[in-house]
Parts: structure tokens; sequence; C-alpha cells
């Protein structure tokens, strides 16, 4: 969404545009948060799908050559 419209509003004179503007910039903020929050859910989502199992023998031999 396009803020520069918003805040342009906002520092107007008129106070009907301020009213629109500052009504805009709400609706793109909570727009946001609410593509951030599904955003980041999604990520959470996948990551626990995406977790593999740890294998059973992992750490019980360690190889060294020397």
């Amino acid at each position: 969404m396009n803020v520069n419209s918003a805040l342009t509003a906002i520092n107007s004179t008129d106070g009907l545009k301020q009213a629109v503007g500052i009504q805009m910039l709400k609706k793109t903020s909570d727009t946001q948060t609410d593509l951030t929050t599904t955003l980041i859910q999604d990520f959470a989502n996948n990551q626990a799908q995406v977790t593999a199992p740890a294998a059973p023998h992992l750490g019980a031999n360690l190889d060294i050559r020397v």
C-alpha cells in the first residue's frame, strides 16, 4: 500500500483530509500487522513439519584418525 498519500493527507490543513489520511494509515498498519502475523504463523507451522527426527546413534560413536 502507498503510505505517502496518507502521510501527505495527515500533514494537510484540511480537517477532512487529515481524518481520512489517519484512517488510511491505521488501515495500512493493521493490514501489515495481519500479514506479518500470518507470515510468522505459516513459517512456524512449516518449521514444525520440516524438523527431522534426531538420528538414533547421533553422538554415540566418535571416529578419530591420527
